[in-house]
């Protein structure tokens, strides 16, 4: 007995002693004032520990505060002392200084030395020829899957360098970000530009030159990952990057490119990835060129034939995630066994009673989850309406490691466009286990008793109510939610506020 009192005792000093040291912990975001014995009890919050209210650091400082293994963002901290900056250098966590919008020839000097895998510069707007030589000595490095890889200088609010500034930093070791840039014109940063893994540029426009130099260059990487802010797409532009991916694959996204004319589709035709964020519209013979790529998101392409839906249908990959319409059923029938869980159906409005039924087979046959359908306006398809209400929908909200039958308890059935149904599709919707929400703008008396002995929250898009069908509603068993509800007949009003369940409209739902 002595000796469990004696490690009782022990065990309350140890608590006691971490609960003093947790007292002690200096939340970086509310650090005013940092002293280089107190950088080791800074802790923070998220990803990266961002010091919101540090305006002055010491060289000291710095130093103890370089040897935390975590990612740092000096928020506030305008002009640090070169050897404020130097103190960093043994720092591999990452280093980000958004207040930094001028920079001296020592504090370049001093930021090249940085030998971690991130070095965020983006307050900085304009870029000397004398501070970009001296920061293309930037290498820094990071280590990926055991390997290690430069590290990344970012500078994504540098707009317009001069051509003397762009080609100096293009020399730069280690990866360039310059997500800012409004336009590219210099043939030796397009060069560096095209060599790195991950390219992200907004510029509008590129001329061919400059174009070929950036898809074609000496040290075109492979497989490179690009997200182009292109609203112009020349030929001999696309034919660069066409022969990039025939050659060395990757995954292209356009992010403002609203339109692909036939000839650009057919010289951007390559057996890569591609993304179009914009593109409302592709001809028969851009669909036939586009189909080649081995993968492929459309995400407002709306304007687009059978025919060409046919085609993908015979392949996986192609995911047309913009469409408003859809009756060729054919497509219908293998929409979700030929695509992954990446597709969504936004904006689709209305769908054939055959292309609904093709894709209720398909997605039972495919056994996969079916796409929300948020957008969808009328429904006649009771085979659809089924695979609805049974679920499950992906939901990212989900707990982690849920079962099916959890999912669909908590994730919502949202049909709030869908104004017209027959009341058997209303019948199998109302089956749903789970929130469900219909926007039918009249209820009939049988949609009406469906709805009423279902047992989870139901809202309803309905404006009028007849007595018969106020009749029936009022005898819910869970909450009914009508925020739309204007028409109905005394008769019908007094019925529904009986029911504690049903939520009316402020303007006709008083005290009751």
């Amino acid at each position: 007995m002595r000796r469990s009192g004696v490690w009782i005792a022990g065990m309350l000093i140890g608590c006691a002693a971490a609960a003093a040291a947790r007292s002690e912990e200096l939340d970086a975001a509310q650090v005013q004032t940092l002293s280089a014995a107190e950088a080791d009890r800074v802790t923070y919050r998220g990803d990266i520990a961002r010091f919101g209210k540090l305006v002055e650091l010491s060289p000291e400082a710095a130093a103890a505060l370089a040897k935390r293994p975590f990612p740092i963002e000096l928020t506030v901290l305008e002009n640090p002392r070169p050897a404020v900056i130097a103190a960093f250098a043994g720092h591999t966590a990452g280093l980000s200084l958004p207040k930094l919008t001028t920079l001296s020839l020592d504090q370049a000097q001093a930021l090249a030395g940085y030998t971690g895998g991130r070095l965020a510069l983006n307050g900085l707007t304009a870029l000397s020829p004398e501070v970009a030589r001296a920061l293309a000595a930037f290498a820094g490095q990071r280590i990926i899957k055991d390997k290690i890889q430069p590290g990344t200088l970012e500078l994504n609010g540098v707009k317009e360098p001069s051509p003397e500034a762009a080609a100096v930093i293009a020399e730069c070791k280690g990866v360039i970000s310059l997500t800012g840039l409004a336009s590219l014109t210099s043939i030796p940063l397009a060069h560096k530009l095209g060599s790195q893994p991950i390219l992200t540029l907004a510029v509008p426009t590129l001329s061919d030159d400059v174009a070929r130099a950036l898809f074609l260059g000496p040290q075109a990487a492979r497989n490179t990952m690009m997200s182009l802010g292109l609203k112009e797409l020349s030929v001999e532009a696309a034919k660069a990057l066409g022969e990039r991916g025939r050659t060395l694959g990757g995954h292209w996204q356009f992010n403002e490119l609203e339109a692909i004319s036939d000839e650009v589709a057919e010289a951007l035709s390559a057996p890569a990835a591609i993304r179009c964020k914009k593109v409302t519209a592709l001809s028969d013979r851009a669909a036939t060129a586009l189909n080649r790529y081995v993968h492929a998101h459309m995400y407002a392409l709306a304007d687009v034939s059978n025919e060409s839906l046919e085609m993908f249908s015979r392949r996986q990959g192609f995911m047309i995630h913009g469409l408003r319409k859809l009756d060729c059923v054919p497509f219908a029938a293998t929409l979700m066994s030929n695509n992954s869980d990446f597709l969504d159906l936004p904006q689709l409005e209305t769908i054939s009673e055959e292309a609904a039924d093709a894709l209720a087979a398909d997605v039972r046959r495919s056994k996969r989850c079916i796409v929300p359908l948020p957008a969808l306006t009328a429904l006649s398809s009771v085979a659809l309406a089924e695979v609805l209400a049974e679920g499950p929908l992906p939901d990212t909200r989900a707990p982690r490691g849920a079962n099916q039958e959890a999912r669909r308890k908590t994730v919502a059935l949202n049909l709030a466009r869908l104004e017209t149904a027959p009341d058997a599709v209303v019948r199998a919707l109302a089956k749903r286990t789970g929130p469900l929400s219909l926007g039918l703008t009249t209820l009939s008396v049988e949609a009406a008793t469906a709805i009423a002995v279902r047992e989870q929250a139901t809202t309803l898009g309905t404006a009028r109510l007849s007595d018969e069908a106020a009749t029936a509603l009022a005898k819910a068993k869970a909450k009914v939610t009508l925020p739309n509800l204007a028409d109905v007949s005394a008769a019908g009003l007094a019925a529904l506020r009986e029911n504690p369940m049903i939520e009316l409209p402020k303007a006709i739902g008083q005290a009751r």
